[in-house]
């Protein structure tokens, strides 16, 4: 112990009676913290300059027309964009933008085409049009760039469908308001009003209905007829000649029914689009969950429950498309068993996915832990049931909407084409049979079609006949009004909560300020290993044949290794001590724990020091080397910037043997808020790396003492390596 005191005594007065030594040393307590600390400046607030990134916006929306409302879509997305600051929008021409994102004016432009508030309404007039805005990227500019512009197109996009919907409510709100208007005279005459109305429905569905009769028993009566065409040739043409009249009700029938009929795949269509826009949430909330684990398990396993939520209502719409296939095959006789056992495989591959989350989430509420390859299977489940349902979508869209649209075209055409020959009947009577024996498949499928249209119509008017009975039994004025009055007072009020019903409460646990002081955990992490590669490659690791006589001769390995090391450990403590007190009172970063911030950047200086100096005294310039390396690995899978869940897959395995994992989290449990048993955890853990230096340093040097200073020699001899 003696001699290990009289080296450290004896470097201390090497460097105070040196002033160039002296200054070096100071240059070399400092440097590490200007790294540190020029990297914490520079990221800030670097979100909070944003309104910098310009993006070009056009607007070529000619706007359009429901009823007597003008609706302009484009116009009021341009309007909020004006108040937005969060991204620099540049509102300019078409050909200004294209221009500014080639040359890189722009990071990225926007355009909402001409027809957009067009096909934004098309859904009112049944024929449904999806609007499009063109958002165009130029990724070259910078590797960061595009993600904050693709918030910017996301948040137009919800600007739009927010838009779209106050628009509609609030005109809706508008339209009861004035209805409300008229209940002055009385709600009596108000109540009768809405029961007329309700009941004129119900009427023409019974006009329908009748004429569906009509329809099926004329097709049944031509069927029986074609059985005995010879002999009952004038029979059919009384029959003809006497259903004149029909012919014309029928017409009117097929045409309602044809229109409806059209309303069928669309509806089916709509519901496929619902599943894949629920699904497009579950990869990105499964990643926040992921991410989520090492700050809170348990938090991180309520993610998961959430999760299972959009499964389940991915599994029910896609029940429902099972019964509608189902029930469509059979009616319609067409081949609906590919979809149908697409959709079966996929609400199994649903349930596949609810079972391994609930699997996680049970893990990490009992163990805090996730189990082995439990990712790299949800990611699977999750990966193959989206194929699945780009699957279905193609399925329907390709094979089985064509199919049954064709079949409705073919039927109703047909029809029309049989009263077409009704009304143009000149006595021709070889020629209508003629044209019965070729149809009678096609009354057949007819037939089918509209006994299922009845049913149909049966169901819609029982419930309108419910509607009647309720507003029957209304007795007063008050309960009438009550619903009416309360949306005359603010239609605009209805239509923003119709538009934005939900709103997000935001919950911060353990806050952090600004962006620098979240970087600044890793940063000075990054620096303190800094300043011990920087400490190995200016301060020697071995005693010097004069120094070792100056000591009192023969000096045993540790006591050189403990000896020489009270320089490396009093220099560390130094730029440790500088690097936290300049974080806290040179950058004022965010600091819960100042007191156990400062003490745990230069317990982390220790760590790294011994560390590098046991490579460096065991295996001289290759220990050197090897500390780069780690740091190179460190910077890269050290989850000090992105979640690690992000990283590739060989560094997520490297990280838990990383001590910048321990050191990063232990000072943002100091800088954000400290959680003590992770805190105290990640403390321990260090502690293992401080084992493994001793072990590399004591225990290894011996045995490569004499390879080594062959090594040393032999580098020594080109006169051109140290």
């Amino acid at each position: 112990m003696k001699k290990i005191w009289s080296i450290f005594r004896n470097d201390l007065k090497k460097i105070g009676t040196n002033l160039v030594a002296f200054i070096v040393m100071i240059g070399i307590c400092i440097l590490p913290a200007l790294y540190a600390w020029f990297n914490i400046a520079s990221n800030w607030d670097p979100y909070g300059n944003t309104k910098n990134i310009k993006i070009a916006v056009v607007n070529l929306d000619e706007g359009s027309e429901f009823g007597n409302i003008k609706i302009d879509i484009g116009s009021q997305v341009i309007e909020n964009l004006k108040t937005n600051n969060q991204l620099g929008w540049q509102f300019v021409s078409k050909a200004e933008a294209e221009e500014g994102v080639n040359v890189g004016t722009y990071y990225a432009s926007v355009t909402i085409p001409k027809d957009f508030s067009a096909n934004m309404t098309s859904i009112l007039s049944g024929e449904l049009k999806r609007p499009q805005i063109i958002y165009t990227l130029n990724e070259k500019l910078n590797a960061i760039a595009p993600k904050i512009t693709d918030k910017g197109a996301e948040a137009i996009k919800n600007s739009v469908n927010q838009s779209f919907i106050d628009t509609i409510t609030t005109t809706l709100a508008e339209t009861i308001t004035t209805t409300a208007g008229t209940a002055d005279s009385g709600y009596v005459k108000l109540k009768d009003d809405l029961t007329g109305n309700v009941q004129e429905i119900i009427d023409n569905i019974d006009a329908v209905e009748t004429s569906i009769d009509l329809v099926v028993t004329a097709i049944d009566s031509s069927s029986v007829l074609l059985d005995n065409a010879k002999d009952g040739l004038p029979n059919v043409q009384e029959l003809l000649v006497g259903a004149g009249t029909l012919s014309s009700d029928t017409k009117n029938t097929i045409s309602g029914a044809s229109s409806a009929a059209s309303q069928i795949t669309a509806g089916a269509d709509g519901i496929i689009t619902a599943i894949d826009s629920l699904y497009s949430q579950i990869s990105p909330d499964i990643d926040a969950a992921f991410a989520a684990i090492n700050e809170d398990s348990t938090s991180a396993a309520n993610k998961f429950t959430e999760i299972t939520k959009v499964n389940s209502k991915v599994i029910s719409l896609e029940s429902q498309l099972v019964t509608f296939f189902t029930l469509i095959g059979k009616r319609l006789d067409v081949d609906n068993s590919e979809i149908i056992t697409r959709l079966n495989t996929n609400i199994t591959q649903q349930n596949n996915i609810i079972n391994k989350i609930n699997e996680i989430s049970d893990s990490l509420k009992k163990t805090g832990k996730i189990p082995e390859n439990a990712k790299s299977e949800l990611e699977s489940l999750v990966g193959t049931a989206n194929q699945g349902i780009v699957g279905i979508s193609n399925e329907f869209s390709q094979n089985v909407k064509p199919a049954v649209d064709t079949l409705l075209d073919d039927v109703f055409t047909e029809l029309d084409g049989i009263t077409g020959a009704m009304n143009d009947i000149d006595g021709t009577v070889p020629d209508i049979e003629t044209a019965l024996d070729s149809g009678k498949e096609s009354l057949d499928a007819l037939k089918t079609s509209l006994v299922a249209i009845k049913k149909t119509l049966d169901n819609g008017k029982e419930r309108l006949n419910n509607i009647v009975d309720k507003i029957d039994s209304i007795d007063d004025e008050k309960s009438l009004a009550g619903f009416i009055e309360s949306l005359s007072f603010a239609p605009s009020d209805f239509g923003e909560f119709m538009s934005s019903p939900v709103k997000i409460q935001n919950v911060k646990v353990y806050p952090v300020e600004n962006y620098g002081s979240a970087m600044a955990p890793f940063y000075s992490v990054l620096a303190i290993w800094v300043g011990s590669i920087v400490l190995v490659a200016v301060l020697k690791t071995e005693i010097g044949p004069k120094d070792e006589k100056r000591l009192g001769g023969h000096l045993r390995p540790i006591e050189v290794y403990f000896g020489r090391y009270q320089i490396f450990l009093f220099s560390s403590v130094i730029q440790g001590l500088i690097i936290a007190l300049g974080d806290l009172y040179f950058l004022k970063i965010q600091c819960v724990s100042p007191a156990l911030f400062i003490l745990t950047v230069i317990y982390i200086s220790i760590v790294f020091s011994i560390f590098v100096y046991s490579l460096t005294i065991t295996f001289s310039v290759i220990g050197k080397a090897m500390a780069v390396i780690i740091l190179v690995l460190q910077v890269a899978g050290s989850g000090g910037t992105y979640p690690p869940e992000l990283l590739p897959e060989f560094f997520q395995k490297l990280l838990p043997y990383l001590p910048f994992k321990y050191a990063v989290n232990g000072i943002r449990e100091t800088v954000a808020g400290v959680y003590t048993k992770a805190y105290v955890t990640d403390m321990l853990m260090l502690l293992v790396y401080i084992a493994i230096a001793l072990f590399i340093g004591i225990l290894l040097r011996k045995p490569f003492l004499k390879i080594m200073n062959y090594f040393n020699h032999r580098l020594e001899a080109t006169e051109l390596m140290v």
